[in-house]
């Protein structure tokens, strides 16, 4: 085995001891149970030389201690965290609302190590681009540090500058997240409902998009030309010479938090209108640009001046397709409308199959939200809440929100929950309604329709010219014997794996009985060899022993 190959195994190992640790510390050992893990290697070693213990009870409940035990795995886990808490379809509201609250502050890194990361990635000394620079940054996350420094024209800048272990963390711990996301998915029904899979690909993208900072600095330019003529954003430009793939330069936003209200008076703005803008603002974003902030907590936004709103943290967010804005403006519709056959089929608009099992049996879960909850929650403007009784519905039947629709829904109650912090009585109908009808009379009007048509029938155009060229490649298929037709059972796998298992036994089986009938032979020679004899009875004794454990331990025998 090669020695990188060896140094990569181990590593991984050493890492998954750690996991296996922190979980079980923090009370998840029915879960590593479920899954396999308890009974693995790293645990057994743990358990053997006392490093870990079985769990006391814990008074917390899952959801804090999940947090708990990610904050201190370190930043992967804590990315995996915040990724995890806009998908209450899959961990439900009361752990995604936990999950919100990861904080990923930590420690700064020391201004001598980032020094020459910061000047290898601008190809020369800082003192070439900045006039100051200073060693202390204003902020420290797992993944990067943002120090305010000024240009070499005087412009104060903030100056966003990526970890150099980062990457390399990041990596490792993904290598091992597809392990186990691997691993789960073969050994637990409940995890691979959950596609563990798809859930690692769909962080990997994510937290890659995160590390990339000049695809943050090309967002951050698209949010400025969106809001180009609107005085009530202020989006910071971005300093393309003093950019790199590690490093963002962009405009110092001087304002305060969004929900510190106190000192609103002396930045002469007031709360409610704040409030209503915030909700507004992220509704062009959705609604208009298709681009829009998929983390708009209090932390995230900030007030600048006479109620002008600034978004932080452009690695975050969500680009949705005309489909995607039609689907939300048709749910909307249908719960403004009581509508709940018009409901069903958006919410099959925004799952990742668009099938369900049992459609009457959804259809009449909606129907009785619509009658019983909906009115309620649409007449106290808890756009929220809305969302989240859908959500409960589709883990009710197994269904799993896209991606992109988990971020949308995830943004639109956090601004809705921001808001309501400044203005407990805001009303979140009044703000949303007017996009949703106009989405809904541009999909109807003349233009609209004729531009639909055009498109069907373009498709339609472009399927008859391709379907000859299809036919004879199919037919030359058949000619020269390639024609292949493949098929994939769904139980293929365990099948193999119950068939791998039993002839393993049937083998140890035939060896432990081979071993007897010679070490029978050889004793009954009574020759000087009797001694062999005896240690192959001995041999065959402890292979039979191992057959029966682990018959016994099997779930299946």
């Amino acid at each position: 085995m090669p020695y990188n190959t060896l140094k990569k195994r181990v590593g991984n190992g050493l890492r998954l001891a750690d996991v296996v640790r922190v979980l079980l510390r923090h009370g998840f050992a029915d879960l590593l149970r479920r899954i396999g893990v308890y009974e693995g290697i790293p645990a057994k070693i743990l358990r053997g030389i006392r490093v870990i213990e079985a769990p006391s009870p814990e008074r917390h409940d899952v959801g804090y201690r999940l947090r708990a035990a990610l904050t201190e795995l370190g930043p992967t886990f804590i990315k995996l965290g915040q990724l995890l808490s806009t998908r209450p379809d899959l961990v439900g509201h009361d752990m995604a609302k936990e999950l919100c609250r990861l904080q990923d502050q930590v420690a700064p890194e020391p201004f001598d190590i980032m020094k020459p990361a910061i000047e290898k990635a601008l190809g020369g000394p800082i003192s070439e681009m900045f006039s100051e620079f200073p060693e202390e940054p204003v902020a420290a996350a797992s993944l990067s540090q943002v120090y305010r420094a000024r240009l070499k024209t005087g412009q104060t800048v903030a100056v966003k500058v990526q970890r150099p272990k980062a990457p390399g963390t990041i990596q490792a711990d993904l290598s091992l997240l597809r392990g186990a996301a691997d691993w789960a998915a073969e050994h637990s029904v409940d995890l691979g409902l959950m596609d563990p899979k798809g859930m690692v690909e769909e962080f990997e993208r994510a937290i890659s998009r995160e590390l990339d900072f000049m695809l943050e600095a090309r967002v951050i330019d698209r949010f400025r030309a969106n809001f180009e003529n609107n005085a009530f954003v202020f989006v910071p430009r971005t300093y393309p010479d003093c950019c790199a793939n590690t490093i963002l330069t962009m405009d110092w936003i001087d304002g305060v938090r969004v929900d510190a209200v106190e000192r609103f008076p002396e930045r002469h703005s007031d709360p409610k209108i704040v409030a209503f803008r915030g909700c507004d603002v992220l509704c062009k974003q959705v609604f208009r640009d298709h681009l829009f902030h998929a983390d708009p907590h209090p932390g995230n936004i900030l007030v600048t001046k006479n109620n002008q709103l600034a978004f932080l943290d452009y690695g975050m967010v969500g680009h949705l397709e005309r489909s995607d804005v039609q689907a939300m403006a048709d749910l909307l519709r249908a719960v403004f409308d009581e509508n709940p056959e018009g409901c069903t089929q958006a919410v099959l608009m925004f799952t990742s199959d668009g099938e369900v099992d049992d459609p009457e049996a959804l259809e009449h879960d909606i129907a009785e939200y619509i009658a019983f909850q909906a009115k309620a929650v649409v007449a106290g403007g808890m756009v929220g809440k809305a969302i989240e009784q859908v959500i409960v519905v589709l883990r009710r039947h197994k269904l799993r929100l896209a991606p992109r629709f988990s971020l949308l829904l995830k943004a639109l109650a956090t601004i809705e929950s921001t808001g309501r912090q400044l203005d407990p009585d805001m009303d979140m109908i009044p703000v949303i309604r007017p996009y949703v009808e106009q989405i809904i009379a541009e999909r109807f009007s003349p233009m609209a329709i004729l531009g639909d048509v055009r498109q069907e029938f373009t498709s339609l155009l472009h399927l008859a010219r391709q379907f000859p060229g299809d036919v004879r490649h199919l037919l030359r298929m058949l000619r020269r014997g390639k024609f292949q037709i493949h098929l994939q059972h769904e139980k293929l796998n365990y099948v193999a794996a119950v068939l791998d298992r039993a002839s393993n036994r049937l083998t140890v089986g035939v060896i432990t009985g081979s071993i007897i009938i010679g070490s029978s032979l050889l004793i009954s020679t009574g020759s000087a060899v009797r001694h062999i004899g005896m240690a192959g009875y001995l041999m065959a004794g402890v292979l039979g022993l191992a057959l029966v454990i682990s018959i016994l331990r099997s779930k299946n025998y």
